[in-house]
């Protein structure tokens, strides 16, 4: 077969970073590749980001796959290609149209494709907290009908509960607020703070943070060291981790009921960094069992970007089958 019936492409933007993924129409994944951040393009230089992610991410898989030694990545046409990117997608269309050329060309919120991925194509719902959070579902109502459900993913000012900014944020707050009220018990998280941020007192990072110094990421990137403190039986952490763990059940438990699946056995699984904490993910499926005693808690199967790839096999009208998911597989 030519190219124009070869391969499928499936990207995950995100704050971080992007990851493309090359696959062919059996769904070995032939080619990867990974850039920089492809977040929201209203933001100041965030036009020139997304594109020079997308451009370096699927030039690099595409050279990975023995597809493309030189040239513009435009010059390439998929069978289908799927974008799940963090931020409103509506914004992403015009620039992404202008980088790739495919059959069936598709960008999406990065929602869908982690629950794609997390469930391996099936219904069910997904809880992402990385920077910020969101809960998103899907229920298959009657053979014509796929019912879906957004809650959460607001911002930080907005929204976010949960996530890895509101984490770093809390803890910023509360050891700025027992620093002032003179209370020893926060020595211990005024302590880690100023160690992570290599800062000389709290409210040096507050400030850094409001002039655009210190990221929405790096404060987020206190969750790791906030995991660490509770692991060591910090009060403050635990209260804090245990309290993000009920706020992301809490979403999920609202994405059901939009979804009007209470009384059905639904399937939830999750994903993003702040997941990597073994205590807040142990807390967070006790919450979530309480919460929804019929959930069924899957860990995910795929990564966001094996679902943006499964959501551009969809996308083509390709079945998903058990075959197709095996080959998928092989590469991770």
């Amino acid at each position: 077969m030519s190219e124009y019936e070869d391969y499928y492409l499936g990207i995950d933007g995100g704050q971080s970073h992007t990851t493309a993924l090359v696959a062919n129409a059996e769904g070995f994944i032939v080619g990867r590749g990974i850039s920089g951040p492809s977040n929201h393009t209203r933001e100041p230089g965030g036009r020139e980001r997304l594109e020079r992610a997308v451009s370096e991410s699927v030039s690099d898989a595409l050279r990975a796959a023995g597809l493309m030694e030189r040239g513009f990545i435009g010059d390439f046409h998929f069978h289908s290609a799927h974008l799940a990117m963090t931020g409103e997608p509506e914004d992403k269309l015009e620039i992404v149209d202008q980088l790739l050329s495919a059959e069936h060309l598709i960008v999406g919120h990065d929602a869908p494709g982690a629950l794609a991925g997390a469930l391996a194509s099936e219904n069910g719902v997904i809880v992402l907290a990385g920077t910020g959070s969101v809960a998103y579902g899907e229920m298959q109502i009657s053979p014509q009908t796929l019912r879906e459900a957004r809650i959460g993913g607001n911002g930080y000012m907005f929204g976010d509960e949960g996530s890895g900014f509101w984490l770093g944020k809390e803890s910023l707050r509360l050891a700025i607020q027992m620093e002032e009220r003179e209370l020893p018990d926060g020595e211990t998280i005024r302590t880690a703070l100023l160690t992570h941020f290599k800062r000389d007192t709290l409210k040096g990072i507050a400030e850094d943070f409001y002039a655009g110094i210190i990221s929405r990421d790096q404060i987020a990137s206190f969750t790791t060291r906030l995991d660490r403190l509770a692991r060591q039986n910090d009060e403050i952490a635990m209260r804090l981790l245990h309290q993000a763990a009920t706020d992301l059940a809490e979403l999920a438990e609202a994405t059901v009921i939009k979804l009007g699946a209470t009384r059905r056995r639904v399937q939830v699984s999750y994903g993003g960094g702040v997941f990597n904490s073994k205590l807040l993910l142990r807390q967070f499926k006790t919450a979530v069992k309480q919460l929804i005693p019929k959930a069924q808690i899957v860990t995910p199967y795929f990564g966001p970007d094996g679902g943006a790839l499964l959501l551009a096999y969809r996308n083509a009208g390709k079945k998903i089958s058990k075959q197709l998911l095996k080959n998928l597989s092989y590469a991770d």
